[in-house]
């Protein structure tokens, strides 16, 4: 009899003693580029750029968010956060077919930060850009960041 309650509590003792080696898991949330936040970089990390200086982001993000934005009339092709290109499908306005280009350059907001190509295609299937509309949009997307600037700065 003395030998099985030693042997249970031997058990009991071996069972209760602790590996301070385990890792504590959570569960992993996500992020803006990656399933878990701590290897990606969050919204607010991309939105509040100024407070993150130390981070490196390569466009500006008020004119990130003001070409999303006014490029959001038509379909995205493709979106590049870092490289700062924009694309949308082709889409029909009037009687041609556009599509809008938008190349993020700067990391500051300046004039010189934002070009936009507006390629049109016609009736008889001819592309042709209108840089009069790609100044006016780029006019447009200056104008919505300095105002999204002043709303962060604001909030």
């Amino acid at each position: 009899m003395k030998t099985i309650i030693s042997i249970f509590i031997l058990i009991l003792l071996t069972s209760c003693s602790t590996d301070e080696n385990l890792a504590e898991t959570k569960k992993p949330e996500p992020g803006l580029f990656s399933k878990d936040s701590s290897k990606g970089i969050s919204i607010t990390d991309f939105i509040n750029r100024e407070e993150n200086e130390g981070k490196s982001f390569y466009v500006n993000s008020f004119l990130w968010r003001a070409t999303l934005d006014v490029f959001s009339v038509a379909p995205f092709q493709s979106t590049d956060a870092f490289g700062g290109i924009i694309i949308t499908e082709w889409f029909k306005k009037d009687d041609n077919e556009m599509k809008l280009i938008g190349l993020i350059k700067s990391r500051d907001l300046r004039s010189e930060g934002i070009n936009v190509k507006v390629f049109v295609r016609n009736k008889s299937n001819e592309i042709l850009e209108d840089t009069n509309l790609a100044r006016n949009i780029e006019n447009l997307i200056l104008t919505k960041a300095r105002s999204i600037r002043i709303q962060n700065k604001v909030n």
